[in-house]
């Protein structure tokens, strides 16, 4: 906490005033110019029905990348001057400004450091997008298994001990890739794992998706540049408050060539930006160096209220940093509250769909036995109150006091046995079954349920029964299953390779 008062003392806050895109922006749009340039709407020239709904200042905003304001795959002016901005602001040593979300961020970590068959140190509960980046850098993953709590049924963090074991078992890896926070706000001794990774001469890469807020109140836990990760990716949209798609990229450090990085970078993003998303990065930016301390420790006090008023209610049991901690959590994001379900007639899953569809309230996401609420710059008293208050009808209507769960848990014991590169299983040639058919067949396919967006098989793994039957209770209640192919599972033919670990 300390570091993180010192570095925002040193921003030269006179300069973090500025928002040299936005300015350029507006100047641009003040010009009124004729254009015969893409995109063809030509600035809203049209008339459709996203009009009616929106008006004509989004379509007159659209622009792509015209003289003045700078290129993103190539900057050199007021997109360069707004990244560097955020750079210090992070504590950073230089930025890229990401508009595919932080999906293109991980891709752009994995493929700048590894080469095909290169070793890479991972949590098993990844999200989606790492699996996609071993796809395509053909590296290979050496899974590290995570605290699951057996109460609630989600995964927490990978302690100090079990990563430096990973390491001290695998120094031939060039990297480990690291999730702080978790999905439900799990943080690891980052600080110390960061030097013993270094130690070894691995580089470190932060999937800090969920904690963009962390660089801007000293009542977070350390965020990744400050911890001294080389590189991690920021959804500044995610609890930053800038729109949908937009986040960020933070190098520190010179264990991965810029070149390397620009080069995939420019391989990966879209040659046609959009302009209102790099906008609102530039201005997100500033309004978190002067207000994000004070709007996040407002959602800090609003979750902290939110847990102690939803704890009144009976059938929900909602979980605080002390119960976290006690579960091997090294520290915890306290703008995020996990509620579990006690007694209720139906599942997280069913509350989910109650609260959208009948009050009109859209959570972060649920599990069989838990359900996820985020607290963000932009969370207000009287959604909490409205939110306890629906809570209280959905008690009466399923809570029952003399309720036994059934001893049937749904989380995963033990993920798949991995025998294929996920790139390998990838390019493979398929055949299609049905679920029952694909035990101890080798998946081409990645499946997961959406969110979080944690794979429960990838590519180049096995299916086990333990899979199936996962597969089908997410099947019989209705879950949100993505997957490649809707007609069955996909399996590889490929004759079985299996993974060696290469000799010392």
């Amino acid at each position: 906490m300390i570091i993180l008062i010192i570095v925002m003392k040193k921003l030269d806050l006179v300069e973090q005033r500025k928002t040299p895109y936005l300015d350029a922006y507006k100047e641009y749009l003040k010009l009124k110019t004729v254009a015969f340039d893409v995109p063809g709407h030509h600035q809203g020239k049209i008339r459709t029905d996203f009009n009616k709904v929106f008006g004509p200042n989004i379509y007159k905003s659209d622009v792509n990348a015209p003289r003045g304001m700078d290129n993103l795959l190539h900057p050199r002016g007021v997109i360069k001057e707004a990244q560097d901005l955020f750079a210090k602001a992070c504590n950073a040593d230089y930025v890229k400004f990401l508009v595919n979300g932080s999906t293109s961020g991980i891709l752009i970590m994995i493929m700048s450091v590894l080469k095909a068959k290169d070793k890479i140190l991972m949590p098993r509960n990844v999200h989606k997008s790492a699996i996609n980046g071993l796809v395509l850098s053909g590296a290979i993953p050496v899974f590290v298994m995570p605290e699951i709590d057996q109460q609630t049924e989600i995964v927490n963090q990978i302690s100090y001990k079990e990563w430096k074991k990973a390491i001290d078992a695998n120094p031939d890896a060039k990297a480990i890739f690291i999730i702080n926070p978790t999905y439900f706000g799990a943080t690891c001794n980052l600080k110390k794992i960061v030097e013993y990774a270094h130690s070894k001469n691995m580089v470190v890469m932060v999937d800090e998706a969920h904690g963009s807020h962390f660089y801007f109140s000293s009542r977070c836990p350390v965020s990744a540049m400050d911890a001294g990760a080389d590189i991690s990716t920021l959804s500044i949209h995610k609890t930053g408050g800038s729109l949908t798609q937009s986040s960020v990229l933070l190098v520190k450090g010179d264990r991965i060539s810029r070149y390397d990085i620009a080069k995939t970078f420019n391989l990966l993003t879209t040659t046609s930006p959009s302009s209102l998303l790099i906008a609102s990065l530039d201005s997100t930016r500033k309004f978190l160096v002067f207000n994000g301390s004070k709007h996040i420790n407002n959602a800090i006090k609003l979750a902290k209220y939110a847990h102690d008023r939803i704890n009144e209610v009976p059938g929900f049991i909602a979980h605080d940093k002390e119960y976290f901690l006690k579960q091997g959590s090294y520290s915890y994001d306290e703008t995020k509250l996990v509620v579990e379900i006690d007694r209720l007639t139906i599942s997280g899953f069913d509350v989910y769909k109650i609260l959208k569809d009948k009050y009109k309230i859209q959570i972060e996401l649920a599990e069989t036995y838990v359900f996820l609420l985020l607290f963000t710059v932009g969370s207000k008293l009287s959604d909490v109150d409205y939110l306890v208050k629906c809570l209280k009808k959905i008690s009466q209507k399923y809570f029952k006091e003399d309720l036994v769960y059934s001893e049937d848990h749904h989380y995963m014991k033990n993920f798949p046995e991995l025998v294929l590169r996920p790139r390998e299983a990838y390019h493979a040639d398929l055949k299609v079954v049905k679920l029952p058919q694909a035990l101890n067949k080798i998946s081409k396919e990645m499946i997961m349920i959406y969110p979080p967006g944690i794979p429960l098989i990838i590519p180049g793994e096995r299916f086990t029964s333990e899979v199936i039957n996962e597969l089908k209770y997410y099947k019989k209640i209705k879950a949100n299953i993505l997957s490649d192919y809707e007609g069955g599972n996909l399996v590889s033919t490929v004759k079985e390779i299996r993974l060696k670990k290469k000799k010392e």
